[in-house]
């Protein structure tokens, strides 16, 4: 989207939007979105804008509210926050939450609260969120007491994609300090809520918060405003670093993404380690230095070998020696097939055309399977001759008649089952070389 062309504030004194990026951004967002926990920070950034936009502008804003039910004092302030939009005439949601039993409970609670607002934006909507300066630093030391690399000291973005449909989040206030944030509500007589766990020490972002960052600002006074240039421009070293790094890993990548092994292993022990981020990272997924040398040394070994790294988003396996990143692992989906009806699954997609008594059933070990010229091979066999990747083994679609093995998804028909028809489509979410 342009509207990300130009800075949100032309006057950060008075919290005075750009009249061109407020134009840019409410002509090319659908919805326009406030994240507002009723504290002073959303409150300021809600007041600003109902305040800076016309009227027809505002029939596309809308506000969205977590209710976490952390607090016995949450019911009133979901209630505080909504007499707020109906004052300001902006429309209002409210979304409760269960929190998962987690080891950090702010984890836990900022999961939740993004995964609201992932389900509640749609393509083109636009979600700002009131982040500043203060939060910015925080952010970083957080990191870095947490032992980040590059990409941790780039902070929190300005703007960045919230979730695959299409969705984007704006934080406009990072160039802002708290102190501007609070000038501006009490000029403007605002009343907002305070959330009495902002003050529990035990949570790692308030101790830093409350102990940390003040005692750095009196021997620092512009620490804020210092981290806060300090991520501009690792941001943009990074941005360079990724782009470049994509150029290389595309010249040693196949055209089905796997990163190719014997280039990898040919790098400097430190190179390795440094592309296989690089390479991972292009996936939208990451690993610790750990997990990184983990992988090294697993997929070190001999060709014929067949690792699986798990981690937390996911998988990796190799394949005629390159590398694949892999969704995680799934149930397979079985049952009678109806002709005309698409059998959705997990990985694939199946459509039967043709055919009567047909059913997926689990792949059959030991099978041997009867080829076109009357020859048999063993199914393991088959796999090997057809290059068929190990992930995909389990869950391509075995059709049976009774308990007669009929087919293998469009690769392989039993040569007395010809009027068999049916589409088979994999997804693209698990690759699956050397088939097109």
């Amino acid at each position: 989207m342009s509207f990300q062309q130009h800075p949100p504030l032309t006057s950060s004194a008075e919290l005075e939007f750009n009249s061109v990026w407020l134009a840019s951004l409410f002509a090319q967002a659908d919805k326009v979105w406030v994240a507002y926990s009723g504290g002073v920070d959303s409150h300021v950034l809600l007041h600003a804008l109902a305040a800076q936009i016309t009227p027809e502008q505002k029939t596309k804003l809308s506000v969205i509210h977590v209710h976490h039910g952390l607090s016995p004092h949450a019911d009133t302030w979901l209630t505080h926050c909504e007499q707020v939009c109906q004052a300001l005439n902006v429309t209002f949601y409210a979304q409760k939450v269960t929190l998962k039993a987690q080891a950090s409970l702010e984890d836990a609670a900022r999961k939740a609260r993004y995964q609201v607002f992932e389900e509640s934006l749609s393509a083109n909507d636009v979600l700002l969120l009131a982040h500043h300066q203060g939060d910015q630093a925080e952010t970083v030391l957080f990191r870095l007491a947490r032992g980040t690399g590059t990409k941790g000291l780039t902070g929190m973005p300005a703007v960045r994609a919230l979730g695959d449909q299409g969705a984007c989040l704006v934080r406009p206030f990072l160039s802002i300090n708290k102190a501007q944030i609070e000038g501006y509500a009490g000029q403007h007589g605002l009343h907002w809520v305070e959330d009495e766990s902002n003050l529990n020490e035990r949570f790692s972002r308030n101790f830093l918060r409350q102990k940390v960052i003040p005692l750095m600002k009196t021997y620092f006074p512009n620490m804020e405003q210092s981290v806060s240039f300090m991520t501009q421009r690792v941001t943009t070293d990074y941005e360079m670093l990724v782009s470049l790094s994509a150029q290389q890993l595309s010249n040693v990548s196949n055209a089905d993404g796997g990163l190719d092994l014997s280039w990898l292993y040919q790098q400097p022990t430190l190179q390795r380690r440094f592309w296989l981020r690089q390479f991972i990272e292009q996936k939208n997924n990451s690993l610790t230095q750990a997990q990184c040398d983990s992988v090294l040394n697993m997929f070190a070994g001999g060709e014929d070998k067949q690792p699986e790294f798990v981690f937390a988003d996911g998988r990796l396996m190799r394949h005629q020696n390159a590398l694949y990143v892999l969704p995680s692992e799934c149930p397979v989906e079985y049952g009678p097939l109806v002709i005309g009806q698409v059998k959705a699954r997990r990985f694939d997609q199946l459509r039967l055309i043709q055919g009567e008594g047909v059913e997926l059933k689990a792949r059959p070990l030991g099978a041997k399977l009867l080829l076109s010229n009357g020859q048999t091979r063993s199914l393991k066999k088959w796999f090997n001759d057809h290059q068929i990747p190990v992930w995909w083994r389990e869950h391509l679609p075995y059709l049976f008649i009774q308990d007669e093995l009929v087919a293998i998804a469009s690769l392989w028909r039993h040569p007395d089952y010809g009027h068999l028809q049916f589409e088979w489509r994999p997804s693209a979410s698990l690759p699956f070389p050397n088939h097109h």
